[in-house]
């Protein structure tokens, strides 16, 4: 809204998903199959190299059935699985196949499906969960058959959950490599899988208007993993010096400094901001926080986000920047314009915007220096 030329004379944006997300492809895969069989020799120009493991993948689980060449890139594979048209199973909203069910317990009947990634941020017992403006309380969760018992209920408070998420980038190669992008300045951002990790411990049951928390519960569910893609920076070590001499606060800082990034991402990426998250130090655990900025895609196998964002990371802190300084708020915390984010998973606690403002200058001081040093190719 204040800067109404950036939205109505921008480009167009490129609309992108990586068609290398295992998930994605084989859904992809058995559909184009029942259309015409498959074959690596021919098909991979269009699928990827990835084309003949996730065959092999859908065979296990009897999608497909390849003829018996002695040469696997010449195999003809045909579609054989159990429903009439694979198109019908394919959910556009959403990637993942393992879903919860919500039940409202009264009617017996499905209120809603809920994917797996996201199941125990809304059901669990004890919970408040909120359906075409209706309140109900959840009751029971049955893990076994994943589905969540709930009930209508007049409530006055509503549940949060108390939960904290580990990235834990393992390198390696993303099955859908961005292109060189010379047009970009060389940068020290990469892009690398990663495997994401939330655990939940508790919920709180908060007060409608006053927001106040009154009660505390434990939780105990088992923790969800899941494969993605993250896009991260490593801040030196020097820049955490000069941060703490301030006193401030250098987790806070990295927290508020992903959250700035995180914002501005969708401003030129096609994306939602509930495409992606920022890495948030768990606020009741002193364990090791990695130096670095990181946001990741929060579908499990990427959706391709992480990619985009790599070459241009540059650009991004820049936007943030921009973000920070021109924000007039004068909380430690911020405020909603600049680093907090209703996404949080830890609720925007462990925040620091003057930090999160010194740490991508250094880190924009650190890229500069890098492609001054690099020869000139004129």
């Amino acid at each position: 809204m204040n800067h109404p030329k950036k939205l109505f004379e921008r480009p167009i944006e490129c609309c992108y998903i990586d068609s290398q997300n295992k998930q994605v492809l084989e859904q992809h895969l058995a559909c184009a199959a029942h259309e015409h069989p498959l074959n690596v020799q021919y098909d991979e120009q269009y699928f990827g190299s990835f084309l003949e493991n996730v065959l092999n993948s859908l065979k296990a689980r009897g999608y497909l059935s390849p003829n018996q060449s002695s040469d696997s890139s010449s195999r003809i594979w045909n579609y054989i699985g159990p429903e009439k048209y694979p198109s019908h199973a394919v959910n556009i909203r959403a990637i993942e196949t393992v879903r919860y069910r919500v039940i409202d317990q009264r009617k017996n009947e499905v209120l809603e499906e809920i994917e797996e990634s996201s199941a125990f941020f809304q059901v669990y017992e004890g919970a408040v969960y909120m359906c075409q403006g209706k309140t109900y309380l959840v009751e029971k969760l049955d893990l076994s058959t994943k589905t969540a018992f709930c009930k209508m209920a007049d409530l006055k408070y509503y549940t949060k959950t108390r939960d904290y998420t580990d990235i834990h980038v393992t390198g390696g190669a993303l099955a859908y490599p961005a292109p060189v992008l010379n047009m970009f300045p060389k940068t020290n951002a990469r892009a690398h899988i990663c495997k994401v990790t939330t655990t939940w411990f508790g919920f709180y049951r908060i007060w409608r208007g006053s927001n106040q928390i009154f009660d505390a519960v434990d939780l105990a569910l088992p923790p969800y993993s899941y494969e993605s893609q993250a896009v991260w920076i490593p801040v030196l070590q020097s820049i955490k010096e000069v941060v703490l001499k301030k006193n401030y606060d250098f987790r806070g800082g990295l927290h508020a400094a992903s959250h700035a990034v995180l914002n501005v991402v969708p401003l030129h990426i096609t994306c939602n901001l509930s495409d992606l998250a920022a890495e948030c130090p768990n606020p009741h655990d002193s364990r090791y926080y990695p130096d670095r900025i990181l946001i990741y895609d929060q579908h499990p196998g990427g959706c391709g986000i992480s990619v985009q964002v790599q070459p241009r990371f540059t650009k991004f802190l820049e936007a943030a920047l921009d973000l920070l300084t021109s924000c007039h708020c004068s909380a430690e915390v911020g405020c909603p314009n600049c680093v907090q984010s209703f996404a949080c998973n830890e609720y925007n606690e462990v925040l620091h915007k003057d930090a999160a403002i010194m740490i991508i200058k250094g880190v924009l001081e650190a890229e500069n220096v890098m492609n001054a040093e690099e020869p000139s190719l004129l």
